[in-house]
C-alpha cells in the first residue's frame, strides 16, 4: 500500500483526536439514544426533500444565509474551497462556479482554485496557515446589548406595513443609525455598515422571520409587454366594431378579501404580521359572479318559470356540489380551503350551468351570446399541450385520443395509445405520433425538436377547455389580455363591494 502524504496523515491526525474526544465526552448520553435519532433524522431529511424546491432561484438567497451562519464558526476560504472543489468535480464550469460563489459571499473561483492547488498538492500547514473569514470578534449585540431588541421591533413595523418593500438592507442601515446615535459619534462618508446585509438576513431569520415569494403582485406589470399590446388592440378593435347591435355577459371571478399590491418578487414575513393576506393565506370567500350588458341585468338569474323549464331539460342542475350557487342563477361561492377551490374543473361546471341556464332566459332569445372571460389559467387551460407528452413509447400522456380539424377541414381522431400488436395498451409517445401524422423529423430526433415540429400542427393547436365547452353550447368566448383587469366591467363591482365590506364590517367571520 502506498505512503500516505504529510498532509494526509496530519489530517487523519486532527481528526482522529477531536472525534475520540468528543466520542469520550458524550459516549454515555448517545448509547441508548443513537438508532432512534438517526431514523427520526432520516424520515425528517426525506420529508424536507420533497418539499423543497432547490431549482428556484430565491434558494441562492438561502444558501447565502446559510454560508453566512456557517462563516460564523467556520473559516470562509474552507467552505469557498469545499463548495468551488465539489463542484468543479461534478463538472460544473469555471464561469458558473465563480457566478454563484459570489453570490452567496464565498470566494471567487480564482481565489478558491488556488487554496484549492495549495490543499491538494502541499501540506496542511501551509493550508491552515492562513485563517481568514471566521469570526474573530465579539458580535455587535454583545456591545450594544438593547440594540438587538430595537431592531426586531423595527422589522416587525416594517413587515407589517401594506407596501411590505422591506429588504435586509433596511434594517442593515437602522441598526448603523443606532450605533452612531449611540455612541455619539459622526458617521464618515465612506464607512462600511456597522453589521453587514448578510449578517441582517441571519438576523431576521433567527428572530422569526421568513423570505418568501410575493406571486400576487400588480396585474399592471407586463403591461406594455408586446403581444399583450397585441391583444389588447385586437380585444378593444373587436368590441368598437360591434358595439351597437349586441349584448354581452362578461364574467370574472375573485376572492372577496384584501391583499397587499406587493412589487416585490419576495418579501419577508413575521409570522401573522402581515396586514392582508393573499391567496392561500388565512380564511377567505371566493366569489364568481356574472355581470349582464342587457336590460334585464346587471345580474344573471332565471324566474322561477324559466328555471323550471330549466331542470326538466338538465336536472343535473339540481345536484348538490362542493360549490354554493344562489338560487335560479349561476353566481357561486365557496369557502377557500374548507369547501374546494375554483380550478379549471370548478370553473367548467360552473359555466356549464350558466350554458344551461342562458338557453332559458327569455329576454335572451334570438340573441348571439359572447362572454368576455379574464385571463387566468383556470379559464385558459387546454386538454392537453406538447410538454405534456413524453418523447417515446410508454412516457406521459395527458389524453387517449386528440379530436381536431386538418387543414382541409375535415374532422380527425388521434389515437394516442396504440390499440393492438405488442404495444398494446402503452401510450405512442411524440415521436410515434409525428410519424403518424407524416412530419418530417431529422435522424436524431430530441424532444425540443418534436416541439418544434408540433408546435403548428392542428393537433395540437387546440383551444382551451371552455372554448369547446362553450363550442357545444354555441357560445363563444372572449379572453380579456394578460394584465388588463380593468378591461372586466366586474371589476368595478369587485371594488365597491370591497369597499362596502372595509366600511360595514370588522373583516372577520364572528356572525
Amino acid at each position: 500500500m502506498p505512503k500516505r502524504s504529510k498532509r494526509r496523515s496530519q489530517s487523519r491526525a486532527v481528526l482522529y483526536k477531536r472525534l475520540s474526544a468528543e466520542n469520550a465526552k458524550h459516549k454515555n448520553d448517545d448509547d441508548h439514544s443513537t438508532s432512534e435519532e438517526e431514523e427520526n433524522t432520516i424520515i425528517s431529511s426525506d420529508e424536507e426533500l420533497q418539499s423543497v424546491n432547490f431549482t428556484d432561484k430565491t434558494i441562492v438567497n438561502d444558501i447565502a444565509d446559510l454560508f453566512e451562519l456557517c462563516r460564523s464558526n467556520c473559516s470562509s476560504k474552507n467552505l469557498s474551497v469545499l463548495l468551488y472543489m465539489t463542484m468543479r468535480h461534478w463538472g460544473v464550469s469555471w464561469r458558473d462556479c465563480d457566478n454563484f460563489l459570489k453570490e452567496i459571499g464565498a470566494f471567487a473561483s480564482e481565489t478558491a482554485h488556488k487554496w484549492s492547488r495549495i490543499f491538494v498538492s502541499t501540506d496542511l500547514d501551509e493550508f491552515c496557515g492562513e485563517n481568514r473569514g471566521g469570526k474573530h470578534s465579539s458580535d455587535l449585540y454583545d456591545y450594544f446589548t438593547e440594540l438587538e431588541t430595537q431592531g426586531k421591533i423595527f422589522t416587525i413595523e416594517q413587515c407589517s406595513k401594506k407596501a411590505a418593500n422591506f429588504p435586509a438592507y433596511h434594517l442593515a442601515e437602522f441598526l448603523d443609525a443606532k450605533v452612531y446615535e449611540i455612541t455619539g459619534t459622526i458617521k464618515n462618508d465612506n464607512a462600511q455598515l456597522v453589521r453587514s446585509v448578510a449578517s441582517c438576513r441571519l438576523d431576521l431569520r433567527k428572530w422569526g422571520a421568513r423570505f418568501e415569494r410575493n406571486s400576487q403582485r400588480p396585474y399592471f406589470e407586463g403591461h406594455e409587454r408586446p403581444d399583450v399590446i397585441e391583444h389588447r388592440q385586437r380585444f378593444i378593435k373587436y368590441f368598437l366594431d360591434r358595439k351597437d347591435y349586441y349584448y354581452t355577459i362578461s364574467e370574472v371571478h375573485d376572492e372577496s378579501t384584501f391583499r397587499s399590491g406587493d412589487v416585490a418578487t419576495n418579501r419577508w414575513f413575521f409570522g401573522n404580521e402581515a396586514p392582508f393576506h393573499s391567496k392561500g393565506r388565512g380564511r377567505s370567500i371566493m366569489i364568481s359572479d356574472y355581470l349582464v350588458q342587457h336590460p334585464s341585468g346587471p345580474f344573471f338569474t332565471l324566474n322561477e318559470k324559466e328555471y323550471e323549464k330549466a331542470i326538466q331539460r338538465y336536472p343535473q342542475l339540481q345536484t348538490a356540489s362542493d360549490v354554493n350557487y344562489n338560487d335560479r342563477s349561476a353566481t357561486a361561492s365557496i369557502h377557500v380551503g374548507q369547501d374546494s377551490y375554483f380550478d379549471n374543473e370548478t370553473v367548467l361546471e360552473q359555466f356549464e350551468r350558466l350554458f344551461q341556464l342562458i338557453e332559458f332566459k327569455e329576454d335572451f332569445k334570438n340573441h348571439k351570446i359572447e362572454i368576455v372571460v379574464d385571463n387566468a389559467r383556470t379559464h385558459t387551460a387546454k386538454s392537453h399541450s406538447l410538454q405534456d407528452f413524453g418523447k417515446r413509447i410508454g412516457t406521459r400522456c395527458p389524453v387517449d385520443k386528440i379530436e381536431y380539424v386538418d387543414l382541409q377541414g375535415k374532422r380527425q381522431t388521434l389515437n394516442c395509445y396504440f390499440q393492438n400488436g405488442r404495444h398494446q395498451g402503452l401510450s405512442k409517445g411524440l415521436y410515434e405520433i409525428s410519424k403518424e401524422l407524416n412530419v418530417i423529423l431529422p435522424s436524431k430526433t430530441t424532444l425540443e425538436d418534436l416541439h418544434k415540429a408540433l408546435a403548428d400542427h392542428p393537433a395540437f393547436k387546440v383551444p382551451s377547455r371552455l372554448e369547446q365547452l362553450a363550442q357545444k353550447y354555441n357560445i363563444r368566448i372572449l379572453f380579456c389580455p394578460n394584465f388588463h383587469s380593468e378591461l372586466n366591467a366586474i371589476e368595478g363591482l369587485w371594488c365597491h363591494q370591497k369597499q362596502f365590506i372595509r366600511r360595514n364590517t370588522d373583516q372577520t367571520y364572528n356572525y
